[in-house]
């Protein structure tokens, strides 16, 4: 009965986050791949540099635990409309780019910033704050809302860069932003609990509970969460900052790769739904690790058979598996061990972990890519980068325990 009130409820939040989620910032992972070889090709920059300007950007996302605790204080909706109207100005601010690499990387890096006003962890707060014994499936199906656009942007995405310049690809983001993601926050995207005037109000009389900073910061699970994705993120976002090229080296056609590019994301839509309807009836712990070791073996096989496109069909889905339930077993565990008292907040911590990771896996490939004309070696090394990832997980048995006893 409970898990049907909750969706009664909860389902036009789900499905306004899941559509506005598909025009944010968790998209340009899957897209920004698109756009290496017309830059470097426009402005003679060379892969590296691209990688280390594009790295630059992560550093926008040390602004995430700031937007976290406004979101916390004020609610979701305000700043998620601010985010997605800033998010579509940086998009034609990077559209009408001076063209010079130190502008690039400024530019970037404040899209990244304001991007993270309308990123994964203000959305999922939203969302967790409607559900309790479905709250896996439901932060599963809005983050579906991500590999589901990338799936049906990447082929127009691609098209637009192709025909009618890399200009009018970033204006194609910007109008998606603007003209269909600011309308569904709008209209369907509300927190459970409000902030009016300084006073904490409630739709329903259900109480925001959760642990203070202090009993956070001092717990052995938030570290092991906090590391877990250090060594998981920056193999995954330099993957997928590389996935375009990459394939196109080993000699599969672009229009084939861009192909892979969208089985990739639809790898990404089954593994969140799965893992949200196994979190909730399976130990969150053993899913989170097992989950983050699978694309040990994609990326295996990326190195064992290099323009081989069923291996590489293969290990794209195995990499999508991780990518599709990471961003959803953050914010499952953070509500898990830490409640909903500061969970954006929390959550913009570990997005600064994500970010940091991820600034070095894209300059990290990129580097790689400069050094040994390939990027195998550092395919080679994300093997071992995904199973110390998994362990740590693993290891949060008895925190997640712990929580569950209380």
């Amino acid at each position: 009965m409970q898990q049907k009130a909750e969706w009664r409820e909860g389902w036009p939040v789900v499905m306004g986050a899941a559509l506005a989620l598909g025009t944010a910032l968790p998209v340009w992972n899957y897209v920004s791949s698109l756009f290496v070889a017309p830059l470097t090709a426009e402005f003679g920059w060379t892969r590296g540099q691209l990688a280390s300007a594009s790295a630059s950007a992560f550093l926008g996302s040390l602004a995430a635990p700031l937007i976290g605790k406004l979101a916390d204080a004020v609610g979701s909706r305000p700043v998620l409309l601010g985010g997605l109207a800033g998010y579509a100005a940086a998009f034609v601010t990077l559209a009408y780019q001076p063209g010079t690499l130190a502008a690039y990387t400024v530019i970037i890096m404040m899209h990244t910033m304001i991007g993270i006003a309308c990123g994964g962890a203000i959305f999922s707060r939203a969302v967790a704050g409607w559900f309790d014994r479905s709250r896996g499936l439901a932060l599963g199906l809005t983050m579906t809302g991500v590999p589901l656009a990338a799936a049906l942007i990447t082929p127009a995405l691609s098209h637009i860069i192709t025909s009618y310049g890399w200009q009018n690809g970033f204006l194609f983001l910007a109008s998606l932003s603007l003209l269909l993601g600011f309308p569904a926050v709008l209209l369907m995207v509300k927190d459970r609990h409000r902030i009016s005037f300084g006073k904490h109000e409630q739709v329903d009389p259900v109480p925001v509970e959760g642990a203070d900073w202090r009993q956070i910061i001092r717990s052995r699970g938030f570290w092991l969460l906090a590391l877990s994705l250090i060594p998981i993120n920056a193999a995954g976002t330099g993957i997928m900052s590389a996935m375009m090229p990459m394939l196109t080296d080993s000699g599969i056609s672009p229009a084939r790769a861009a192909t892979l590019v969208s089985l990739f994301a639809i790898s990404v839509i089954v593994a969140r739904l799965a893992t949200g309807w196994l979190i909730d009836r399976l130990p969150s712990y053993a899913v989170a690790g097992v989950v983050a070791s699978i694309p040990a073996v994609g990326c295996a096989l990326l190195v064992l058979h290099e323009g081989n496109y069923m291996f590489a069909a293969i290990a794209l889905i195995l990499i999508g598996v991780q990518q599709g339930a990471e961003i959803d077993l953050v914010g499952y565990l953070v509500a898990k061990l830490f409640g909903l008292r500061n969970y954006a907040s929390v959550y913009g911590v570990c997005v600064v972990f994500l970010g940091l990771s991820g600034a070095f896996g894209v300059a990290w490939f990129g580097q790689s890519f400069d050094a040994n004309a390939s990027y195998l070696m550092a395919l080679a090394i994300s093997v071992p980068c995904y199973l110390i990832g998994a362990a740590l997980l693993l290891a949060l048995r008895s925190d997640i325990q712990r929580s569950n006893a209380e």
